[in-house]
């Protein structure tokens, strides 16, 4: 997070593009120089001698202090108080406690793409409206989710779009950004934790092989995830049984996951949707792959063979009527049996 202590106006006005340009959004050409210091060395009477100073070089100065929280006696009140109508611009760089305070009385800036979805979505339409494109509705996904940390590819890919849709020619004129379009430039939906990942799997969604690779390829921990699905399956099992036993009540058996199992009703209702379509035979084949894969991993067997395969496995287990698997072949669905004693 950033404040800014303007001195001339004009100069101001840059320092806003040059943020944006920071964040990779926009090109910014000027001949005002950035004399960066660290707080620690940058005492507020360092600084006051700083914007009595003429620039050197250039018309116009930024005087970046990072770590501002580290200033000795600073006093962006007696800063913007004194640089009133110079050529300086004092940039304060710190946390979000320690600028905040100072928030109403010079403009404060996130470097950070903005926390809240419904901003993000202003944001990305802000910026897809500069290109004279249009998202529709179901385009925000995939951009919030590859461009969870920054914000700043999205314009350049934006002009990417916008350039090769003015190429074009067998285009109608349209200026819609759709899913598809964004998925020939590799920006697809992802999900954002494993509880989503099961959920992929629970619903039999076509990226979830994509994003279980993409998971274990970014650091997660095969066994951490066969703990997870272990205990996954036993809800499972106790949402089959509470079907069997409670006369195939969904609702008394979701509330009998929620008590034994530990997890909030809405997690209890996917448990029961999925276990009743499963059969005890599937419920023990999930348990048997999940021991296995925990052993095979154990025995040093590569892990990207054992999580391919469980992959599969469990994808099948779960699966309704009319998924496939990852080779395109139909997936029959579970039938119902008789409870299985081990």
């Amino acid at each position: 997070m950033i404040g800014v202590v303007p001195g001339d106006p004009l100069l101001a006005l840059w320092v806003r593009s040059h943020l944006l340009f920071l964040s990779g959004i926009q090109d910014v050409e000027s001949d005002t120089a950035i004399d960066t210091r660290a707080g620690e060395e940058m005492a507020q009477y360092r600084i006051l001698t700083r914007l009595r100073e003429r620039p050197l070089f250039g018309s116009g100065r930024i005087l970046w202090i990072t770590r501002a929280d580290l200033s000795p006696e600073l006093d962006p009140e007696e800063l913007l108080w004194k640089n009133s109508g110079k050529r300086t611009t004092v940039i304060l760089e710190g946390p979000e406690k320690f600028l905040s305070a100072w928030s109403k009385k010079i403009p404060v800036y996130h470097l950070a793409p903005p926390a809240k979805p419904a901003e993000r979505e202003m944001w990305i339409s802000f910026l897809a409206k500069n290109q004279g494109l249009t998202l529709l509705k179901s385009a925000f996904a995939p951009i919030l989710t590859t461009f969870e940390e920054s914000l700043g590819p999205v314009d350049r890919l934006f002009r990417d779009i916008g350039r090769d849709l003015a190429k074009d020619k067998k285009k109608d004129g349209s200026r819609e950004i759709t899913e598809a379009m964004l998925e020939k430039y590799g920006v697809t939906n992802h999900y954002k934790t494993v509880f989503d990942l099961i959920r992929g799997l629970e619903g039999g969604e076509k990226e979830f092989f994509r994003e279980w690779k993409r998971f274990l390829e970014n650091g997660q921990s095969p066994f951490g995830l066969v703990s997870l699905l272990h205990r996954q399956w036993k809800l499972y099992r106790i949402g089959k049984s509470g079907l069997s036993e409670l006369g195939g009540t969904p609702g008394k058996a979701e509330e009998m996951v929620a008590s034994i199992g530990g997890v909030p009703p809405f997690i209890a209702r996917t448990i029961v949707r999925t276990a009743r379509r499963m059969s005890y035979d599937s419920l023990r084949k999930g348990i048997d792959a999940l021991w296995e894969a925990d052993s095979l991993l154990k025995s040093g067997l590569k892990a990207d063979i054992v999580m391919d395969r469980l992959a599969a496995t469990l994808f099948t287990l779960t699966a309704p009527d009319g998924r496939t698997d990852p080779s395109g072949k139909a997936v029959p669905p579970s039938r119902t049996g008789g409870p299985h004693r081990s």
